[in-house]
């Protein structure tokens, strides 16, 4: 009996493995487990031939350790290799990637490349995994079910969650979503999607606690050529005396500058070890392993990459700076839960100034970021 056949299923995930669906999504919660089903999916014996799992770089070492038979590329390696696979069925990990609009301007190339590969090859089987299957707005979603074969008319669902208006800032008019886009996209996600969150396979699932602590930082002077980010860059001076007060052995210090997190590391370096999870990290396997084995530690990841990682053993998370993107908050904020690791915690959220507080309204509002309409309501 191999690796993964041998690991102990929760209901819920024997449930996916008994039904074996030929395409779908799984847009279950962080940390309820969606990788063991996923492969034991793609090793189901109606899937022999060319298989591959489709995976986030970081992610792609804990894809080859389950030792399943199919493929293991990145994102970056599938775009290259699209033309010339011909798989008779894929996993898609962290699905979201792939959510940019497919019938309007902004497609990205990932999305461009799976949305050929499922036209080229429409029996392939395909397993979509995403614990944050909507973003910003409705054409996530839309394109992520024209992955499946599930096909909505785009002008009706632009038209359905999009409203056309004209904005100060803009020379044209423009779609914005309507204000309760998200209700009504909620009964199409849950027709579409297998949905499960912590809340449904747990008893009791303890408190988050947010904790606000306001920085005082040195007055900001303009300078001739001045943006928001020069500000809000100013902002993040000297969070690492904040962080060192705290009495954990162990912290999740996530920070969004790249200057920062380097700042973040010599400082903090002083007083326990410091690991690095960030655009720069060659081998992000071994760095989450060594700081989730670590007896007392820091460890900071930039705000982008709170994916794919186990972070229980953590006794807290400290936002030194936040990332513009509700997903990535989203995301990085429940690294802290483990369906067998349930414990309350506390999240803390350094606020150095205005713009660290016009990003935490915003995310909090269920918006991405944007400093030209971050005080508008739609």
């Amino acid at each position: 009996m191999g690796r993964i056949e041998s690991m102990k299923l929760y209901p819920y995930q024997q449930k996916l493995v008994d039904e074996n669906p030929n395409k779908a999504i799984l847009a279950w919660e962080m940390r309820v487990g969606k990788s063991l089903p996923a492969a034991l999916w793609i090793d189901h014996p109606c899937r022999q031939g060319e298989t591959y799992i489709i995976t986030p770089k970081q992610n792609k070492k804990d894809w080859i350790n389950m030792k399943t038979k199919a493929t293991v590329i990145t994102k970056e390696e599938f775009k290259k290799l699209r033309p010339t696979m011909k798989p008779t069925a894929i996993v898609v990990d962290e699905l979201h990637f792939f959510g940019s609009p497919l019938f309007i301007k902004g497609r990205s190339q990932l999305a461009s490349a799976l949305y050929t590969l499922v036209k080229e090859n429409p029996s392939m089987g395909i397993l979509g995994l995403t614990g944050t299957p909507i973003r910003q707005d409705a054409w996530s979603l839309h394109s992520l079910l024209c992955y499946i074969g599930v096909y909505y008319d785009w002008k009706v669902w632009r038209n359905t969650f999009f409203e056309l208006k004209r904005m100060p800032f803009l020379r044209f008019a423009a779609y914005f979503p309507k204000k309760d886009w998200r209700i009504k996209i909620r009964p199409i996600l849950e027709k579409h999607c297998r949905i499960i969150s912590l809340r449904d396979v747990t008893k009791d699932l303890p408190p988050i606690e947010p904790i606000f602590i306001k920085i005082k930082q040195p007055k900001y002077v303009k300078t001739e050529l001045v943006t928001w980010s020069d500000e809000h860059l100013h902002e993040q001076q000297n969070k690492y005396k904040e962080i060192l007060k705290l009495e954990y052995r162990k912290i999740l210090v996530v920070a969004y500058y790249t200057a920062q997190i380097d700042e973040l590391a010599e400082h903090l370096g002083k007083d326990k070890p410091v690991y690095i999870l960030d655009g720069r990290t060659k081998d992000a396997s071994q760095v989450k392993k060594e700081a989730q084995e670590a007896d007392d530690c820091y460890f900071i990841v930039q705000s982008s990459m709170g994916f794919a990682f186990d972070a229980w053993m953590f006794g807290a998370m400290v936002f030194a700076s936040m990332s513009h993107s509700c997903l990535n908050h989203t995301q990085m904020s429940g690294r802290l839960r483990h369906m067998e690791h349930l414990k309350p915690y506390n999240i803390y959220y350094l606020i150095g100034g205005r713009w660290d507080q016009r990003i935490y309204d915003c995310i909090e509002a269920g918006k991405d970021f944007n400093p030209h309409i971050y005080d508008r309501t739609t």
